[in-house]
């Protein structure tokens, strides 16, 4: 790539970032209305605070088409106890995967997209310089989404949380992306719907697969204290 071709390069995603930011108040005004309203489920749940404690980050990278992905590690024994909080509440089973994190960069995004351009360690190198580990998220509250399976109604239950820390890493990614001759119009850094998984009945659903989004929009209980 050459250097006149680096800078209109760099012009295109400087613009497409400020242009991101400049929404963000706006997506914010419209979360918040969404939650003003009754949460669907009409219930309450505790999500212990111990979920912000320190956890060592974790590498994810293979040669499968869903192995690479970034992610911010989180204590399980929280998730644990809301996982057996749900089944109890609900009176359901649920599976899970026995962890707990906040994916920032999903397996599809790398493989479809972000992977064309960067490696997972750049994408990691990234991550650990803007201290993921030390990302600050907030609960919002539990949601959920359902779709049907085989003729059967199929739930999966997360936290949906905010964090400004997170969405900056993914920020940092689409700069490096862009610099590196990535096409601005594949990929949106402020397309993120942070959540962390809970359990779910039949598989975890995902936006790609099933059509979910795991926003605001899914909210089904609140989170108390």
């Amino acid at each position: 790539m050459t250097q006149s071709h680096a800078l209109r390069c760099l012009k295109r995603c400087t613009f497409a970032l400020i242009t991101i930011i400049l929404q963000s108040p706006a997506l914010l005004l419209s979360q918040n209305v969404a939650l003003q309203g009754h949460f669907a489920g009409n219930c309450a749940v505790k999500f212990d605070v111990s979920i912000h404690q320190a956890a060592p980050f974790l590498v994810h990278t293979g040669n499968g088409a869903f192995d690479n992905y970034l992610a911010m590690n989180l204590p399980y024994p929280p998730a644990e106890a809301l996982w057996k909080s749900l089944e109890k509440q609900f009176g359901t089973t649920l599976k899970n995967r026995g962890e707990a994190h906040i994916t920032v960069i999903s397996p599809p995004e790398f493989s479809n997209v972000l992977g064309k351009v960067l490696t997972i360690q750049e994408i990691n190198d990234i991550a650990l310089t803007m201290k993921i580990q030390n990302a600050r998220f907030t609960p919002v509250c539990l949601g959920r989404a359902q779709v049907v399976l085989d003729g059967k109604a199929e739930q999966t239950y997360y936290v949906v949380v905010r964090s400004d820390d997170l969405l900056a890493i993914r920020r940092a990614i689409f700069e490096k992306f862009c610099a590196k001759g990535g096409e601005i119009s594949l990929w949106d850094p402020h397309h993120f719907y942070p959540h962390i998984t809970i359990g779910y009945t039949k598989q975890d659903l995902h936006e790609e697969g099933n059509g979910v989004r795991k926003g605001v929009n899914s909210c089904f209980c609140e989170i108390v204290p």
